[in-house]
């Protein structure tokens, strides 16, 4: 258990490194907001590619924890070769490189511990739900980037957050030797067809497609937010730099709180009317954002970034993998990746590109928009049969 809290700490810890850092790094080194938005929207194929194939190859062929190691020094030689580029197309390229590894990392994360939860559900002992693991991601991001704070405030160049991202990965790799696993899945399982068909069939029936829908609309809201936040807080308001990750960190503190009581509020509100006030309060924070751009209500909203992550990132894993067979528990949380996250970070992120190049206001119209759609499909299509476990 302890090493599968350490995989959430320090993976989102590299996230904290890197996400918020390499729309600046990329900005430091000459590229416009329509390229910057086109550069990271390369992450979005890069998701369309590889958690399917990785996820296959863990409920079929190879123990996820080893596949874990090879991505984790996969990621660390893309992030070394990004930051010793210069050029545009370079650093297109070894983005992609690293998103490819790193993308794969968290549907392969979520099937090793939902494994680990139905392991000891039949070894008889209490289970350690899924938001009490994850919650040591959150627990990461915020350390990383209170860590990163002084020598950043010294020595200015955001590089050097990444290269901390980096040092995550050596981490990570040292972590996957002790991780719990599986083992082979039962060759009858493999018999049935590909886990990845029965994954699509699960995601996108009638009873799912419009989860599906709206969770598309609400992570590329959130790619395009992300991707243009730092640079929104630096350039249009003239928050310094290493200011600004401790202003994302406040908005992931508040996130603790919302992750931990979020089996309380399922358990007496139902998993239904959580999810859509968690999006209602993602709607009121970018139409605040866009009413009033200035620097204090960019920061003052984070007190709802606890609801949006937990509508987009912490409820979906779990209420997927109510969905899945033992036979495909990684395919379908890689499936999910591919289809819904891939393409609605792609589409996130060029859009935001391409909106900043106007008015970076303007982007936050456009997470209201994309947000007031989800908002409008879960209201008539969401029926949630699952529940969202998260009390051990």
């Amino acid at each position: 258990m302890r090493s599968l809290k350490a995989q959430f700490f320090l993976l989102f810890g590299s996230f904290a490194a890197v996400q918020p850092f390499v729309a600046l790094l990329f900005k430091e080194r000459g590229l416009d907001e329509e390229q910057i938005g086109y550069a990271m929207g390369m992450s979005g194929w890069a998701i369309m590619l590889s958690p399917a194939l990785i996820t296959l190859i863990a409920d079929t062929r190879m123990q996820p924890r080893r596949l874990m190691a090879a991505l984790c020094l996969g990621t660390s030689a893309a992030l070394v070769a990004l930051l010793l580029s210069e050029s545009y197309w370079l650093l297109m390229a070894f983005f992609f490189l690293y998103s490819l590894a790193v993308t794969a990392m968290i549907p392969l994360q979520d099937g090793i511990a939902f494994g680990y939860q139905r392991s000891q559900r039949e070894c008889g002992v209490p289970e350690t739900h899924y938001n009490k693991v994850r919650v040591w991601g959150t627990f990461g991001y915020t350390g990383l980037l209170l860590l990163l704070f002084y020598p950043m405030k010294r020595i200015g160049d955001v590089s050097l957050a990444v290269w901390f991202g980096v040092a995550c990965f050596g981490l990570l790799f040292l972590n996957t030797f002790s991780m719990p696993d599986r083992g082979r899945r039962e060759t009858a399982k493999r018999a049935q067809g590909l886990p990845t068909g029965d994954a699509v069939r699960a995601l996108f029936g009638r009873e799912t497609v419009v989860f599906s829908l709206a969770m598309f609309l609400l992570l590329a809201c959130s790619a395009a937010y992300h991707t243009m936040y730092p640079v929104y807080l630096a350039d249009d308001l003239g928050l310094a730099k290493h200011w600004i990750g401790i202003v994302i960190m406040s908005g992931a503190l508040i996130e603790v709180f919302f992750i931990l009581g979020l089996t309380r509020m399922e358990l007496r509100w139902g998993l239904r009317v959580v999810m859509l006030g968690a999006v209602a309060l993602t709607l009121l924070r970018f139409g605040l954002m866009y009413a009033f751009p200035n620097l204090l209500v960019a920061i003052g909203t984070q007190v709802f970034h606890g609801a949006m992550i937990c509508a987009m990132m912490v409820i979906p894993p779990t209420y997927i993998n109510g969905l899945a067979t033992e036979s495909n528990r990684n395919s379908i949380q890689g499936v999910y990746t591919m289809l819904v996250v891939g393409t609605s970070r792609f589409v996130g992120t060029a859009l935001s590109g391409h909106v900043a190049a106007v008015d970076q206001r303007l982007v936050h119209l456009l997470c209201a928009g994309l947000t007031l759609g989800a908002l409008v499909l879960m209201w008539f299509g969401f029926r949630p049969k699952v529940a969202v476990k998260g009390e051990g």
